[in-house]
């Protein structure tokens, strides 16, 4: 037995429509030819192998204020700024093919970016940003 692929990841989201408008916005995913199971309570995106799961949660504690950006490069104040959030190190990282252009989209989205881009070993480049929800995502380019 091997793993052959991811099938799919899962954003929890408080209003579920927000997220989807967020997510086509800023990143342009669509629906996924698969129907959601539970269309009142998860999207199916589409990311062409995998998927986004946006799942509505209704209860549970609210969520932490946004953390606050830090400076490109600054490994330390990126993850204080993640303390100050409350925010756990969870991610989901999606790859892009126009790194510049998808920052531009998440900002103009309402998307607040909480690491600018930045050069990772072996020719990597990547930024953080949080969702309306304050979901943590990365956008990486190769």
């Amino acid at each position: 037995m091997r793993v052959v692929g991811l099938f799919h990841a899962t954003v929890p989201v408080f209003d579920l429509a927000r997220a989807e408008r967020f997510y086509r916005a800023a990143l342009g995913l669509g629906r996924h030819a698969t129907p959601s199971y539970f269309p009142d309570q998860v999207v199916f995106l589409d990311l062409g192998a995998a998927m986004l799961h946006l799942i509505r949660y209704d209860g549970g504690p609210p969520r932490p204020a946004p953390a606050v950006p830090a400076a490109a490069g600054d490994r330390a104040a990126f993850l204080a700024a993640q303390a100050q959030g409350h925010a756990l190190p969870t991610h989901v990282a999606l790859e892009v093919d126009d790194l510049a252009a998808a920052r531009a989209r998440v900002v103009a989205a309402g998307g607040a970016v909480v690491q600018e881009i930045e050069a990772r070993p072996g020719g990597l480049r990547s930024l953080f940003f949080l969702d309306p929800d304050r979901n943590w995502v990365e956008l990486v380019q190769r």
